[in-house]
């Protein structure tokens, strides 16, 4: 789901998409192939296919219809589109590994709104590309273009991007490793700090799952306490899985949206679950994650998530589990407790636990009605 100015921008660059004269670029003798990244909307994706291009669709977060990497695929495309990213490193990266991916000649496209700063994007492409002109402005967004002239300075791959920073949870400082565009760059979050704070003794922990687990932090927190547990790591945004992956490799890194992407039963969930959807504040991950944490939480397990004190995350939590409590206050954040108190999940296939989360809401509505 994009916001209606991501929307915009996706809509700004179907019409140059569909409007820009002559052929496509490249030779005539093959379909022309465009390598679309970042972009969750569909219609630059549809103008480009009415105009003939095979279309490859790349997105670094779990997308349905896309291709969910942690690096776009390899191969020549005639032509490449980036969507402007949520950080100037995530940018700069992306319009790298574009510039990977084309010959010398062939053109690079980076489009985007004002407010997510395409006025100043220019800045962002590789040296080696010729000038990037706007091709279209349009509803406050741009498309930029610019023709690869020689090939990208950094060679080609996501470890070329890692930047490794000192984090300190209350154990002592050790290097982390970070990729453009994780939650969290290059520093501890005090949410997740504060939630580190209240986890369980060591050997309380059991089986545990850390939901949206971002570049592994809460997780490596958990196996540090000992006890002997198995750490989940699950994570929409395979860039931030792959650095989870480096920064804990004694956990099980997933790569999910939501809890139908892992087996239960756990004995505790914790979590700094995301609240925005592009620029706009949402709720709907946390509500999924509390609706669905009983069905797979062991008979007295517990979820544990930080949130920002305004939210009503207390009032989610009493719908679907006991025992509801703050165990932490501070400033901006509350760390919310709560228990399943039913019986332990079976373990059963996610996609037979999505459909038995299904019938539930169905039947909650038809009560009400």
């Amino acid at each position: 789901m994009t916001s209606r100015r991501g929307d915009a921008a996706s809509l700004v660059a179907a019409e140059f998409a569909r409007e820009r004269p002559g052929p496509p670029p490249g030779e005539t003798s093959h379909t022309p192939a465009a390598l679309l990244m970042g972009d969750p909307a569909p219609h630059l994706a549809l103008a480009l296919r009415d105009a003939g291009y095979e279309v490859t669709r790349w997105h670094r977060f779990l997308t349905p219809g896309q291709l969910c990497t942690a690096w776009p695929p390899t191969g020549r495309f005639d032509e490449v589109w980036v969507r402007m990213p949520r950080s100037s490193r995530e940018a700069a990266m992306l319009l790298h590994a574009a510039a990977a991916r084309v010959v010398d000649g062939a053109p690079i496209h980076l489009y985007g709104a004002s407010d997510e700063g395409i006025r100043s994007a220019v800045r962002h492409f590789p040296a080696g590309m010729a000038v990037p002109r706007p091709a279209l402005i349009k509803r406050r967004c741009r498309v930029l273009v610019a023709v690869r002239q020689n090939p990208p300075p950094r060679a080609d791959g996501l470890d070329r991007w890692t930047f490794q920073a000192p984090v300190d949870w209350g154990a002592g400082e050790r290097a982390w490793t970070f990729y453009p565009g994780v939650f969290a760059y290059g520093r501890l979050d005090p949410a997740t700090a504060l939630l580190i704070g209240r986890l369980p003794p060591a050997g309380a922990t059991g089986r545990v799952l850390d939901f949206g687990a971002g570049t592994g932090v809460i997780g490596a927190a958990v196996l540090e306490r000992g006890g002997g547990g198995e750490v989940h790591l699950l994570e929409p945004d395979a860039v931030s899985l792959a650095a989870a992956a480096r920064n804990v490799p004694g956990a099980v890194p997933v790569h999910g949206r939501d809890l139908s992407a892992v087996s239960g039963p756990f004995d505790l969930i914790v979590s700094n679950p995301p609240i925005h959807r592009g620029k706009a504040h949402s709720l709907h991950t946390v509500e999924a994650l509390i609706r669905d944490a009983p069905d797979v939480l062991t008979r007295g397990g517990t979820l544990l998530l930080v949130a920002q004190r305004r939210l009503p995350v207390g009032k989610l939590l009493a719908r679907t589990l006991g025992d509801v409590r703050v165990v932490a206050d501070h400033r901006a954040f509350r760390v919310w407790s709560g228990s399943a108190t039913g019986p332990p999940p079976r373990d059963v296939p996610s996609e037979k636990r999505r459909g038995a989360a299904t019938a539930r809401r169905e039947r909650s509505v038809r009560r009400r009605s």
